[in-house]
């Protein structure tokens, strides 16, 4: 049996995705499981539904009214028992077989402190829209932290893709806390830097997750603040450099930047004329 996996979920209004989360979560093959779900006051029926799960793989959290995204991400990862922890948003979906793959790729790579992986684009109702993302610019394998990080400066991009898609090992990811959704955009960005910092990075150009886009999604709700939020996190990243980034780094860095969010805003504007934002009632 290999080290106990802790997936955590923070929870704020999941509803009506967190049921079809709860599923492919509890569907997984991985024999050493634990399910951390972080109630963070929702108004909706989520603490219903998860008061109606009885797999002994589940645990349920509550925080305090007025808890930020931030302050329940920390403290849903802090409450897991794993030696390996994943956090997952509540609308994302895992894959059958994502936790077993990337579990042995942590332990086949003992100096790796995370494992990334490529993930699907769904709708609000589950449409695939693009597959295969993530993990540009870089090979399959170990790569160096500073290596993953650097890459993601240059094109201007979280090429790392979100929580869903990455494992953490438990002691950096514990010693790297608190997630900071002080630029909530690069929140999952953010604590990336600090916990690759701290060893190698496993890249996987598999697709193990889906990531939900819809009109309640936090991602698709800040598109209009995200190109300066990126800008922010790289203006940030440069500065800790030794020497700075090259010349050409910074201009590639620029242009990355605007060409994606460019392209994440065309990509939302397409959706909501098809009328793929919409819940599932």
């Amino acid at each position: 049996m290999g080290p106990l996996v802790s997936v955590v979920v923070p929870v704020f209004n999941g509803m009506p995705h967190l049921p079809a989360l709860a599923e492919s979560l509890l569907a997984q093959d991985y024999p050493d499981l634990e399910i951390v779900f972080s109630e963070g006051g929702s108004t909706d029926a989520s603490p219903e539904f998860l008061a109606s799960l009885r797999d002994p793989r589940v645990r349920i959290v509550t925080q305090p009214p007025g808890t930020t995204a931030g302050g329940n991400w920390t403290a849903s990862c802090q409450a897991a028992s794993g030696e390996l922890i994943k956090l997952a948003c509540q609308d994302d979906l895992l894959k059958p077989g994502a936790i077993t793959r990337q579990a042995r790729l942590l332990l086949d790579h003992p100096t790796a402190t995370m494992a990334v992986a490529q993930r699907d684009i769904v709708d609000a109702h589950g449409h695939v829209l693009y597959r295969g993302l993530g993990c540009g610019g870089l090979p399959s394998g170990k790569v160096p932290g500073s290596v993953a990080i650097r890459a993601c400066y240059v094109q201007g991009t979280n090429v790392l893709g979100e929580p869903v898609a990455v494992l953490f090992r438990r002691d950096p990811l514990l010693a790297s806390m608190p997630w900071d959704d002080t630029n909530p955009l690069v929140l999952d960005l953010t604590m990336y830097e600090r916990v690759a910092a701290l060893g190698d990075v496993v890249v996987d150009r598999t697709s193990i997750a889906a990531f939900r886009v819809s009109g309640s999604s936090w991602s698709t709700r800040l598109a209009k603040v995200q190109i300066e939020q990126f800008r922010r996190w790289q203006h940030d990243y440069a500065a800790s450099l030794p020497g700075g980034p090259a010349r050409w780094e910074h201009a590639r860095a620029s242009a990355g930047r605007h060409w994606h969010a460019l392209r994440r805003r065309s990509a939302y504007r397409w959706l909501a004329l098809k009328g793929s934002f919409g819940s599932e009632g």
